[in-house]
């Protein structure tokens, strides 16, 4: 029998080849300029107050590579990339010690959604089917084998000079850093603009 998937999620990602070295100096030297942070997803670790692009020029090369990413988004969801175009909303900078995690949550407001990583980590970002979905495949029978189909969820690693990026209304959370080791990311939102 034929299948056809509907409704897919798009999750894109790639190496990028930008100085992640100067990005991690300037990761720790923003930590210093504001130790206390914020704290909105986080549970444990620093979180930096919000920032926008140009606000430090030694991010604008990772930045324009984002954007420019970005602009593959909007064409492979079908919007018209002659009248519209991606603009970066805000920035954070994130830094998780050991057993420090972020909860389950959504960015509002806009179209998409990411993580660069500065350093490697065996603490995933996860995705999460609708609640209300997934119960309905759960209550019914069994499942045997989980795929793309039934998932109730699924991970990416945190791999030094990755870009994840995803629809910011995708629920996602940080697993708990189970290494003595600094999970140091970049995340940011994107939204859609008349050009």
């Amino acid at each position: 029998m034929n299948l056809d998937t509907y409704f897919s999620t798009p999750v894109w990602w790639d190496k990028l080849s930008v100085d992640v070295d100067a990005i991690f100096n300037f990761c720790h030297r923003l930590r210093q300029s504001n130790p206390l942070g914020s704290e909105l997803s986080n549970v444990g670790g620093w979180q930096s107050k919000e920032f926008y692009y140009g606000d430090h020029p030694e991010l604008t090369p990772l930045l324009d590579d984002i954007l420019s990413r970005s602009n593959k988004c909007l064409s492979d969801f079908g919007y018209d990339a002659v009248n519209f175009e991606t603009h970066m909303d805000n920035v954070w900078v994130n830094i998780n010690k050991l057993s420090h995690f972020n909860k389950i949550h959504i960015h509002c407001s806009s179209f998409l959604s990411g993580a660069y990583y500065v350093t490697d980590s065996d603490a995933q970002i996860e995705f999460y089917r609708n609640f209300q979905e997934q119960y309905s495949i759960e209550s019914l029978a069994p499942v045997l084998e989980l795929n793309a189909i039934n998932a109730p969820k699924f991970s990416y690693p945190a791999r030094k000079n990755h870009l994840v990026m995803f629809p910011s209304w995708l629920p996602h959370s940080v697993e708990p850093n189970q290494q003595d080791i600094e999970r140091i990311s970049i995340s940011f939102n994107i939204r859609i603009r008349k050009k």
